[in-house]
């Protein structure tokens, strides 16, 4: 966004605190950011340059900044069955982005999502359902499977079985080949 011209900023509303050499609250400022100027930021920084910051913009947007970790711990003394954190998006979207080598990991002693309409799981690899000793149930009333190969495919409609197709050579025989050759395909 553009910086709006010197004249134009109200710089005798601003109220800067400062609370030592690691620690400061700035309200009110005129400079210009992302979204509009700010209603207050709390900035403090440690001995080797990391820094947190937190404040809200004039366009509403509540930011929490820190250069290390976030650590949020609650219900120390809830209820057993109480809800201890809740994240809620009332009008839009809920993003969790872990970047560069990053996992976004969910441990519970049992997970449930639950959606209105659809879940959709995408990879760029592989999806592994394991359940232990367990069992793995789908339900539906309509049950789809589409791919090349694996034994969830009928041998009828598998890669190798469409392209020798209406040949000498059978289709089944090629694909027992392939497997031992390459099994991380078949």
């Amino acid at each position: 966004m553009a910086e709006r011209p010197f004249d134009k900023q109200n710089w005798q509303q601003r109220n800067l605190e400062g609370f030592g050499p690691k620690f400061r609250i700035d309200m009110c400022s005129p400079q210009m950011g992302l979204d509009g100027t700010d209603v207050y930021s709390i900035y403090a920084v440690t001995d080797s340059n990391d820094v947190c910051l937190t404040g809200l913009s004039e366009g509403g947007l509540y930011t929490i900044y820190n250069d290390q970790s976030i650590q949020i711990v609650a219900g120390q003394n809830n209820q057993s069955n109480g809800v201890d954190i809740t994240i809620m998006g009332r009008n839009g979207d809920v993003c969790i982005t872990a970047e560069k080598n990053g996992r976004v990991r969910i441990r519970a002693q049992n997970i449930m999502i639950d959606a209105d309409e659809d879940v959709d799981i995408k990879a760029g690899r592989n999806i592994t359902l394991d359940s232990g000793s367990g069992r793995i149930l789908l339900k539906g009333s309509k049950m789809d499977c589409d791919g090349l190969s694996g034994n969830l495919v009928p041998k009828d409609l598998q890669f190798v079985s469409k392209v020798f197709s209406g040949t000498f050579v059978g289709g089944d025989i090629v694909g027992k080949i392939l497997e031992t050759i390459v099994p991380e395909i078949f």
